[in-house]
């Protein structure tokens, strides 16, 4: 899915010319310094797929009724049948009496006949022991927030395609990949200490773009450091990151059963990134492309050394001079 949407926005590899189409076979075409990239990938696929996909479990459809006047004690079940009609459980309520005059046993026999809209709500928590459903109260008049929410993630994806794009186009596959993972990361925290729905919704905007920047660009970074006959498997096997991401949601979910301890879980993967963001090298094919050879033939010595391949100076030298050559023209 990442694949078809980068490569569908011209956010693939840019055409080279013939020598530099074969750049990477230079450093053997795939060895121990593509898999590093392709780990740092699969890794970025995970809370790609994960967040995509949270607020199925962090707004799920749990029971809910209104509260419980604070001046009584009555169980939940003793309001359920005293105070809620039974044709509108969730969102109503009886207007009722004093519920101190009435005695317990007579709970059964008052009946009320006008309803009231819930102003606050109790949840079910059986299951989940919290929700952004009940934090928020997305509840009765309020349910169609949650389909907002997923919109406005969405729209972080569009967001992501087309200005992350020309970024990373302009200044470089790594530094972009540093912002978007940075992105995602604040967003992810900040959303943790929501007091509204509206700041949640807009975390998770920023959230959908830092995230779905970060998978697309480290996706280019890894087609453009391996040669154009492992393309296909690397691709696929990126696409193994989102399985895998939309595979152990359930079991997060199943685990913790609080919302903010789901998204710490799904957040993590931002702080490795992150840690390891310094490592990753720029691509050789941007270098190349934008006048930075040397910087460029730095990069694939290095990965010529990692992949125990052996480096001849003159197709260095004379990748510089095709560079330079191609630059002017």
């Amino acid at each position: 899915m990442v694949a078809h949407d980068a490569e569908k926005n011209g956010f693939s590899a840019k055409k080279c010319s013939e020598g530099e189409e074969d750049l990477m076979d230079l450093v053997g075409g795939e060895g121990p310094w593509q898999r590093w990239i392709f780990v740092v990938g699969l890794l970025s696929a995970l809370p790609d797929a994960s967040h995509n996909l949270a607020m199925a479990f962090f707004a799920p459809s749990v029971d809910h009724w209104c509260s419980r006047p604070l001046d009584v004690n009555l169980s939940v079940q003793e309001w359920k049948v005293t105070g809620i009609p039974p044709e509108d459980k969730h969102c109503s309520k009886y207007k009722f009496l004093n519920y101190r005059e009435i005695q317990e046993d007579q709970l059964k026999n008052v009946t009320f006949k006008e309803t009231s809209k819930c102003s606050s709500w109790e949840y079910d928590d059986s299951i989940y022991k919290s929700t952004v459903l009940s934090e928020f109260n997305l509840v009765c008049d309020r349910e169609w927030l949650i389909s907002l929410s997923k919109s406005v993630f969405i729209a972080g994806y569009f967001l992501s395609a087309t200005v992350f794009v020309h970024l990373s186009d302009k200044f470089g596959r790594k530094p972009i990949i540093a912002l978007c993972n940075t992105i995602a990361l604040v967003s992810a925290i900040t959303s943790l200490f929501s007091t509204s729905f509206l700041m949640f919704a807009v975390t998770r905007f920023f959230l959908a773009a830092g995230v779905t920047g970060l998978d697309n660009i480290i996706y280019v970074l890894m087609m453009e450091v391996v040669s154009p006959k492992y393309r296909a498997a690397y691709g696929v096997g990126n696409g193994f990151g989102w399985v895998l991401g939309i595979m152990c949601l359930p079991g997060v979910a199943w685990f913790f059963r609080h919302w903010i301890y789901m998204q710490i879980t799904l957040t993590l993967p931002f702080i490795v990134l992150l840690s390891n963001w310094w490592f990753l090298p720029e691509s050789p094919r941007w270098l190349l492309i934008h006048g930075k050879s040397e910087e460029a033939v730095k990069i694939i010595t290095k990965a010529a050394k990692r992949n125990r391949f052996d480096l001849p100076e003159t197709k260095v030298e004379e990748l510089i001079s095709k560079t330079k050559k191609g630059s002017r023209s």
